[in-house]
């Protein structure tokens, strides 16, 4: 084919420029044909479409939410947050510590000691964990339980000066005193500076009833530290035991001014007034302690002595009911709160509260609730008349109110007869007092003691095992850095 007879072929932009006017064209089109008309956009079915998510956020995001709510003291969010924590990971013996000690703020105990065991078996050789389980333990008194935990971290730590002091104290409370020496000397061969092994010394011979021996052994603890007022407060109690009340009170006052926040010394001070019958110092002691460690029955039984002593037996009942939430069958706390409702004048309840007292198997006041029962019950069927009005001066008639005599009307010397009252015969009687205390001491009083088979609020000492009880810390959580 010559040359001349081929067909053209445009050039490559001369293609391009008719490719983008064709376009240019179509789309003019389409605008021109849609003009006029609005195009409706409907949602597109969902039935082939996934859901949308959010982005998740990683668990350590809610283990700092949580410990920013603790600092903050929001305790019941920190709960929450730790909740949500645990829920993703279930193995952090830190998080589970850290639950334990929320559970307490928000007077959970039952929660908080099920979160420490929780603790314990993801990190047996939690130290934090263990002391506040054998702190819960021991205020109830599970003193049993309380030496199991000990031994079990003692088997992981057994070299560890704080736990073996632990488990001597435990020892020395269930009156192991042998077995208590052995754990103090195995203690101090190895830590002869241990101020709280010494304390614990004390404690065993005072046992022992070898009071200079005692005071010997706290006097050498106060020389390696002399800011414990948990020695101080122990020097009050041999003090006790000699009967020098005056220096008594002297090292439980030092006691507090050292650490206000140590239950024992503000307990002690108020033994000291209830046995003097100074019911306001011992209610000012013992809303101290109570408020210091709110789970204590005893302290709390105390304060209700305290309160009923000075008259206020609305809160003593508050009291009372304290201590029986915790031991129902406690039979001070059973009477004393009989007691403070008869005195505040609920009858009816404060007869139900003394029959619930005299179905104690060996109730010491027996007879005393049963003369009260028998005061209320009668006092309930004959109920006081309420006194008749005085008549009107119009009501009057002309001889003056009924009963009257108008003297001027009688001729003189005619007998009227005998009067309508007659005095008694015998000397007029004095009316009870509405509290009487007793000559005697102060376990006989009848409503702000205790019965005469208790025993007065015995000294505390102050045994507690040292531990990370109010704030969780750092060095609680050292080795459960990897866990966060």
């Amino acid at each position: 084919m010559s040359p001349s007879n081929r067909p053209s072929v445009p050039s490559p932009g001369f293609v391009a420029f008719a490719i983008a006017g064709s376009i240019g064209v179509c789309l003019v089109a389409s605008l021109q044909g849609c003009a006029g008309k609005q195009e409706v956009v409907r949602p597109v079915s969902g039935a082939g479409s996934p859901p949308m998510h959010l982005i998740e956020l990683p668990p350590a995001v809610s283990y700092q939410e949580a410990r920013a709510a603790m600092a903050a003291g929001n305790f019941a969010s920190a709960r929450q947050k730790l909740d949500v924590y645990l829920a993703r990971e279930p193995r952090s013996a830190a998080a589970w510590f850290d639950a334990g000690w929320v559970a307490e703020k928000l007077s959970d105990d039952q929660a908080a000691a099920a979160d420490y065991q929780k603790a314990l078996v993801n990190e047996p050789a939690q130290v934090g964990a263990a002391l506040n389980l054998i702190r819960l333990d021991r205020v109830q008194d599970k003193i049993a339980e309380a030496e199991h935990v000990a031994r079990a971290i003692l088997a992981k730590r057994p070299d560890d000066a704080q736990l073996l002091d632990v488990l001597a104290s435990l020892q020395r409370q269930q009156g192991k005193l042998d077995d208590a020496a052995v754990t103090i000397q195995k203690v101090l061969a190895r830590h002869p500076r241990d101020a709280d092994a010494y304390k614990n010394l004390a404690a065993v011979e005072a046992d022992k009833g070898h009071l200079r021996l005692a005071e010997s052994a706290l006097n050498d603890a106060r020389k390696l530290d002399d800011k414990d007022a948990g020695i101080v407060n122990s020097l009050g109690q041999l003090a006790m035991r000699r009967e020098d009340t005056s220096a008594a009170h002297a090292f439980f006052d030092e006691a507090t001014r050292l650490d206000a926040n140590l239950l024992a010394p503000w307990a002690n001070l108020g033994a000291l007034a209830l046995q003097y019958r100074d019911y306001l110092a011992a209610d000012r002691a013992y809303a101290k302690a109570v408020a210091i460690e709110p789970l204590r029955w005893d302290t709390h039984l105390a304060h209700a002595w305290a309160l009923e002593g000075l008259k206020h037996f609305q809160e003593a009942r508050t009291e009372y009911e304290k201590v029986l939430a915790v031991r129902p069958q406690q039979e001070d706390a059973l009477y004393g709160r009989a007691n403070a409702l008869k005195l505040e004048g609920d009858l009816p309840a404060a007869l139900v509260a003394f029959k619930t007292y005299a179905q104690l198997p060996r109730a010491a006041r027996l007879k005393e609730a049963q003369a009260q029962m028998a005061s209320i019950d009668l006092r309930l069927k004959n109920p006081p008349q309420a006194a008749k009005p005085a008549p009107l001066a119009n009501e009057r008639g002309a001889g003056g109110s009924a009963g009257e005599v108008d003297l001027s009307r009688l001729p003189i010397g005619t007998d009227t007869g005998p009067a309508a009252t007659q005095l008694p015969s015998g000397p007029p009687e004095a009316a009870p007092a509405a509290t009487q205390l007793p000559s005697g001491s102060p376990e006989a009083a009848p409503a702000a003691t205790p019965s005469p088979e208790k025993s007065p609020p015995a000294p505390i000492p102050d045994d507690s095992p040292k531990g990370n009880f109010e704030k969780p810390a750092a060095a609680v959580h050292a080795s459960a850095k990897g866990q966060r």
